[in-house]
């Protein structure tokens, strides 16, 4: 049972004569700091070219930048976006949240009034640092509610602000939860003070906390699964403390103003109206709830009830627009969070939502993002052994709420990797619930900022060889078998469709079709933003048709009208389940596949036309037969000889993929080191690396050059090392 004795005294919110606005102060340092790591880490990753950001963006972040830069120039978000989903359209009010693409376009056109901004990828990349920093203020207020120790919770601020789990998925994104979590963080840092018996405004701090709420339901999809797990916390929080009246009366009012509010948010948003939120699953124990806490007699029969409706609550806007979710976790549980080799044993949802961030976590990536940050959980688990012998811990309500939050958010990381950020916070917050003698030793702070500078010297070279946290997570992390495409394939794509067709349809894979709208101005058949519920059944029947015949593809380009179709080289080099080949659910390849065409044969295609080639994309014309080939030798990625085909006995083809893909990753490494040694003036050593990248990898024509050139310089006595 909790302590009962929650009213502590205040004495503690100073440190040694310290005001509140040096803890302002410290904030704001930190606020920086978090802002310039991430700012910095972001325009450091390849593809950051400083007069140009063209592709600088990708999937779900780049359709995200074009939105927020329609915003900026004025014309809006229109309402059925069909260049986003051609022909269809995405109805972008219904199926999308576009709250913080406003909020960023309006932000850039005010400051525009006083200081003119040129580029708008750079505002975008400070914008969206600044406001996920707007989560600092959130954590300290929340740990000083719950602890009464202002440096402790400036100190597991710190850590949390300057962890490498708090920034890493905004590094280069443009991603909803940098906008939304501060929401979400801001509202439970609300609801500690509404739940703190020494706050007198608590009635307003609920009301606050429940309009944030509902701001981040009308901004971020993932909002309404975080409000399932605030309900079961909340629900917690009243059976811990159903003895105490008052803080039961303050769980009631808390609970009353987020129904209320999350009420009005299913009303206002219309995404939220298309879904029937109000009589959604998430809902529903809400209300649940706040009738239990309001006649809790009958708390046992409305609970039962409460469930009883969520088995049959799944309408028919919940389930298209969020079922692949449901179904995706019930597979992992199912499976264990294994992934089956045979594709067939996941649903075709499960199949594409199972990737990228949406995957459980690695061990190697575990542990890099929370060690040292969890050494902070140290003293809790020590307290919390300590109150199992029967000595006095500390008891209060918002640390009950945390508690309960952070054991659902370590349950739901191992299911999604996306929820680290949310995690670290949760982790940090109730690290400070501890027994208040210990609160009162400054070594208790020092050792958290000592966490926090180990966390700010890993986050500032996460990549250094003298990071011990590198080494670590590298022992535990298995080697990635996907291939490699390289970014300025990728420019040089955008580029030519720039060039050659703009405002004609293009089909090609959903990750890479926002880029080519963003930046090439090319409507794109598919879209990854797959709570639009037709998507998912259109990205299914373009994978299926992809490794069927060239007739079935010729047939679904035709149906949704695409004039060009870019394929890529992962088509057939990707192996893993992360694959296209895996998401369609056909492992297996036949000699006449449309893939198998496109990539080794394009001179027996009927239908389609090359028109364009790197090594890394193809690009056809769709309904024209491939009478002539592209001039020039093709590069050796396209020449099946170098994959050891072979037909199996049933007819199927075998390609040695996994040996070419080791083969041209070994390769790179070879030719990295060989342009390394030339700019250090190491010609020899250099021109040995390139023979050994070229033995490894036949290479193409301009990097064959290159190495002739370096050669002829040092036979000339030129220099070759650049300043």
């Amino acid at each position: 049972m909790p302590d009962q004795r929650i009213r502590l005294p205040v004495g503690g919110e100073t440190w040694l004569g310290s005001p509140h606005w040096l803890a302002a102060c410290f904030l704001a340092v930190l606020a920086a700091g978090q802002i310039h790591l991430r700012a910095r880490h972001s325009v450091c990753l390849p593809r950051f070219q400083s007069e140009d950001e063209t592709a600088y963006f990708r999937a779900e972040s780049a359709a995200q930048y074009r939105y927020a830069r329609m915003v900026a120039s004025g014309a809006g978000v229109p309402e059925i976006d069909r260049e986003a989903q051609y022909p269809e359209g995405i109805r972008t009010r219904q199926e999308l949240t576009t709250l913080m693409e406003h909020a960023t376009g309006w932000t850039f056109r005010a400051l525009n009034l006083f200081v003119p901004i040129r580029d708008f990828r750079w505002f975008v990349i400070l914008w969206t640092a600044a406001a996920a920093s707007l989560a600092l203020p959130a954590l300290y207020v929340l740990c000083w509610r719950i602890s009464r120790s202002m440096p402790l919770a400036l100190a597991a601020t710190a850590a949390f602000a300057l962890s490498w789990a708090a920034m890493a998925n905004g590094i280069g994104t443009y991603g909803l939860e940098s906008f939304a979590l501060p929401l979400l963080l801001s509202n439970l840092a609300l609801l500690a003070c509404a739940l703190d018996p020494d706050v007198r405004a608590g009635r307003l701090h609920a009301f606050l906390s429940g309009a944030l709420l509902a701001l981040a339901l009308g901004s971020w999809h993932f909002s309404r699964f975080h409000l399932a797990a605030l309900w079961l916390a909340l629900a917690w929080t009243a059976w811990r403390w159903r003895k105490h009246p008052p803080a039961m009366a303050r769980v009631r009012y808390c609970t009353m103003c987020l129904v209320l509010f999350s009420l009005a948010a299913g009303l206002a948003f219309p995404h939220l109206r298309h879904t029937a939120f109000l009589g959604s699953p998430v809902m529903l124990p809400g209300y649940g709830l706040l009738l239990a806490l309001i006649v809790p007699r009958r708390a046992l029969a409305i609970s039962l009830a409460a469930m009883a409706a969520m088995c049959f609550a799944t309408g028919p806007g919940e389930s298209a627009a969020y079922g692949h979710v449901y179904g995706l976790l019930w597979d992992k549980l199912r499976l264990g969070l294994q992934r089956p080799s045979d594709p067939s044993l996941l649903s075709g949802q499960a199949r594409l939502l199972w990737a990228g961030p949406f995957q459980s976590p690695e061990p190697g990536f575990a542990l890099f993002s929370f060690l040292p940050l969890a050494l902070v959980g140290l003293p809790r688990l020590a307290s919390l052994c300590l109150a199992a012998r029967g000595q006095e811990t500390r008891g209060h309500p918002a640390g009950t709420l945390t508690d309960a939050l952070l054991i659902a958010y370590l349950a739901g990381t191992m299911l999604v990797a996306r929820l680290m950020p949310m995690l670290a916070f949760l982790l940090c917050a109730a690290a400070v619930s501890l027994p208040r003698h210990w609160l009162k030793t400054a070594g208790m702070t020092a050792a958290f900022l000592v966490v926090a500078g180990l966390e700010g010297a890993k986050s500032l070279a996460p990549a250094s060889r003298l990071n011990p946290f590198m080494k670590l997570a590298a022992a535990w992390s298995k080697p990635d078998p996907r291939p490699a495409l390289a970014f300025a394939n990728e420019r040089a794509l955008i580029g030519w469709l720039a060039r050659n067709a703009p405002g004609q349809p293009v089909l090609a894979n959903y990750g890479l079709s926002p880029s080519l709208l963003t930046y090439a101005g090319t409507p794109v058949l598919l879209q990854p933003k797959f709570e639009a519920p037709g998507i998912r059944a259109k990205v299914a029947r373009y994978l299926h048709a992809l490794y069927s015949s060239e007739e079935d593809f010729l047939a679904f380009c035709r149906e949704y009208g695409a004039v060009f179709f870019v394929y890529s080289s992962e088509d057939i080099l990707d192996e893993s389940p992360d694959g296209p080949r895996y998401a369609s659910g056909e492992k297996r390849l036949e000699p006449d596949t449309a893939a198998v065409l496109f990539h080794f044969h394009p001179e027996s295609l009927r239908h389609f036309r090359l028109v364009y080639e790197n090594p890394d994309f193809r690009v056809y014309k769709v309904g024209e037969r491939n009478s002539t080939l592209l001039a020039g030798r093709p590069d050796s990625i396209y020449d099946i000889d170098l994959f050891s085909p072979r037909t199996l006995s049933d007819g199927s083809l075998s390609l040695d993929a996994a040996s070419v893909n080791a083969r041209i990753q070994e390769s790179r490494q070879s030719l990295f080191l060989a342009r390394v040694l030339a700019r250090l003036g190491q010609g020899e050593r250099a021109l040995s690396a390139y023979e050994a990248s070229f033995a490894i990898w036949p290479p193409d024509d301009d990097t064959r050059a290159e190495a002739r050139r370096l050669r002829s310089a040092i036979e000339h006595g030129q220099p070759q090392g650049r300043d």
